[in-house]
């Protein structure tokens, strides 16, 4: 890790650490909000099913399951 992230991991820890109990579950609340929209606009995998195997249509599907 570098000197320049260690800085910014240790800055953001000691802001964290400092904030009231109200302000930290805002801010959880903001980040599982963010969460299930990345979660939800992700791609749904195609695929179908030959003789009980699982068949992708791509690479990429594959990639999304």
């Amino acid at each position: 890790m570098t000197d320049a992230l260690n800085a910014l991991l240790k800055a953001a820890a000691e802001k964290v650490k400092a904030m009231s109990p109200e302000a930290r579950e805002e801010m959880m609340r903001k980040q599982r909000e963010g969460y299930v929209k990345a979660e939800m606009s992700w791609p749904k995998p195609k695929f179908h099913y030959e003789n009980g195997v699982k068949v992708y249509h791509s690479y990429e599907d594959y990639l999304n399951d």
